[in-house]
């Protein structure tokens, strides 16, 4: 758990950063770059490892980081980072589903926690309804993004142990290798359009998001992942959630209702109570503790 609460005070600035920062840049190119770094910081740890196990590390990257990305950070194009940082609000409910998929069955139990944990989200970002031009358009590219972030993660905590015997730092380096091909394609002409354009800070800010937020940050949430169960893993996709919003308020100047703020905070925090843990099972069904 500690490495998923690492990770979402990390993830609370880069909303802020995206929209305020980097939004006027390629979407591609900006996912791109991100996997780049994400790759480098791993590649020293990359080991031979059976090549279906491989394949299967760089589909789960490529679906996990480069699918959600494209999408994600299309998103900002479309919406203000405050409305982007809404609507990844339903990603708990991705990642029950996504579970349910994989073990047969779904709770009733684990479905109310994270309707409950994706209400508070919505409720601590919302700021009014305006249609936009676009809106659409960026709802759609942040459920998709939510989706392939949902079943990354899923499919990763669902693999057994007899994978990770070259080191879990290895299979990210595959997942991130996997990632990085996904957005080559356009990322790269894209980023040759545009380089000229980049400020310093502009480029400072990819790095640090490629090596910490990105790098650094999905190995310690997937670590995680394997080690708490589906539903506590739902709730903790939303934790950024209240994290990101004071960060976007102090830092930012982006306005929030200090009331939704409070309300949507006890609704996550509530969410956690609706299904107690039991101890003594698998990873995939309760915590290791």
């Amino acid at each position: 758990m500690s490495a998923l609460l690492i990770t979402s005070f990390i993830w609370a600035l880069s909303f802020g950063l995206l929209g305020n920062f980097l939004s006027g840049l390629p979407a591609s190119f900006v996912a791109m770059a991100r996997m780049a770094g994400a790759l480098a910081v791993f590649l020293p740890f990359l080991r031979k490892t059976p090549p279906h196990h491989a394949l299967a590390m760089m589909g789960i990257g490529a679906v996990q980081f480069g699918g959600m990305y494209l999408c994600y950070i299309a998103a900002f194009h479309y919406l203000p980072s405050h409305q982007v940082a809404l609507f990844t609000a339903t990603t708990p409910i991705y990642v029950v589903l996504a579970s349910a998929m994989i073990k047969g069955r779904l709770s009733s139990l684990h479905i109310a926690a994270a309707v409950l944990a994706a209400a508070g989200g919505a409720g601590i970002l919302w700021n009014g309804y305006t249609a936009g031009k676009g809106l659409l358009t960026g709802i759609l590219l942040v459920q998709l993004s939510n989706l392939c972030f949902a079943a990354g993660q899923i499919a990763y905590a669902s693999l057994k142990d007899s994978w990770f015997k070259g080191g879990e730092a290895s299979s990210f380096a595959y997942a991130y290798a996997g990632a990085l091909l996904v957005t080559v394609p356009t990322g790269l002409p894209a980023g040759l359009a545009c380089w000229r354009e980049i400020s310093t800070v502009q480029w400072w800010l990819l790095a640090y998001l490629g090596v910490v937020a990105s790098g650094i940050c999905f190995f310690l949430w997937n670590y995680g992942a394997r080690r708490v169960a589906p539903v506590k893993l739902a709730i903790m996709n939303n934790l950024k959630i209240p994290l990101a919003a004071f960060t976007s308020l102090v830092l930012f100047g982006e306005s929030t209702s200090i009331p939704l703020l409070a309300l949507g905070s006890v609704l996550i925090l509530a969410s956690f109570l609706v299904t107690p843990v039991s101890p003594g099972r698998r990873p995939n069904d309760e915590p290791r503790g």
